[in-house]
């Protein structure tokens, strides 16, 4: 039986905690550039140090994911560690190409068998899924049938948010449908999804936050009417913890066969939708584990 070891990016929304107790799983940072330090994610810089930063940079931070070179040291070590099978589940290829880089990186890799996985989301739901890999690997459970079980999750994922405005979305090239959004958008809040091909898109705006967020509650509501299994979600934002739970409690109390967690999105997804931006996730429920 193969010695299976999990690999994610920090944008998964792992704590240090959670790391640890999963015990297979390793966390590969990727990197904010910001008044012309570097900084890895979850390592450099805390979410609280970063958004008091953000407030003195001259400009918008940007953003690199590991090097071909750094996933391999990566790889090297967990053989070392004596695994014999990784499975790499990352942020999607619909924001960045680093997970279809990866998959032409590991082709000539011999070391290991090296199974990368898009999640075709990233935050809290990429979290959820490697938290269910990691569990399936200690459970004995072969790659294939892993794999397997991830895909039954990553379909059922669905998201919505808003931000308070597009200008880091567009100038990190992160919209797909920019031109027909950009403009005009002072005072307005963007809503946003996600498409078919995983790509951020707005899908309308609204003159306040209160009727934003009025507006998510009832489309998730809609699309949990016609769900027939028990769902998690996943509410989180960009330095508005408190904002959030408060949002989280005010809608909780509606759905009791559905488990919640609440959350703060990290500095790499942060510099690309911005502050204040509100977002609720969800996916089928995996009954086993504990968030």
């Amino acid at each position: 039986m193969s010695k299976i070891a999990i690999v994610t990016d920090s944008t998964a929304s792992l704590s240090k905690d959670e790391v640890n107790r999963m015990g297979n799983v390793t966390v590969v940072p990727i990197v904010v550039n910001m008044n012309g330090t570097t900084y890895r994610e979850g390592i450099d810089i805390t979410n609280d140090q970063f958004y008091t930063a953000l407030t003195k940079a001259k400009k918008l931070p940007t953003t690199a994911p590991p090097t071909p070179m750094e996933m391999l040291k990566v790889y090297d070590d967990l053989v070392n560690e004596g695994y014999d099978e990784i499975l790499s589940i990352h942020l999607t290829a619909g924001i960045t190409g680093f997970v279809n880089n990866l998959k032409t990186v590991v082709r000539g890799y011999s070391n290991a068998k090296v199974h990368v996985y898009d999640s075709h989301i990233t935050i809290e739901p990429l979290g959820y899924l490697v938290k269910y890999a990691s569990m399936l690997a200690h459970q004995g459970k072969e790659m294939a049938e892993i794999i397997q079980n991830l895909d039954n999750i990553r379909a059922t994922i669905d998201e919505y948010f808003v931000v308070d405005d597009l200008k880091n979305l567009v100038t990190g090239g992160r919209l797909t449908n920019a031109a027909a959004f950009a403009g005009g958008l002072l005072r307005i809040k963007p809503l946003l999804t996600l498409n078919d091909q995983h790509q951020i898109v707005a899908i309308g705006k609204i003159r306040t936050m209160k009727k934003a967020l009025k507006y998510l509650d009832d489309e998730f509501n809609t699309q949990y009417q016609k769900l027939d299994y028990p769902v998690h979600v996943m509410m989180t934002g960009t330095n508005n913890l408190p904002a959030v739970q408060k949002w989280c409690d005010s809608i909780k109390p509606k759905y009791p066969n559905a488990s919640f967690q609440v959350g703060q999105i990290g500095p790499v997804v942060r510099t690309h939708i911005g502050s204040n931006a509100f977002v609720i996730l969800w996916c089928r429920q995996v009954p086993e584990l504990q968030v």
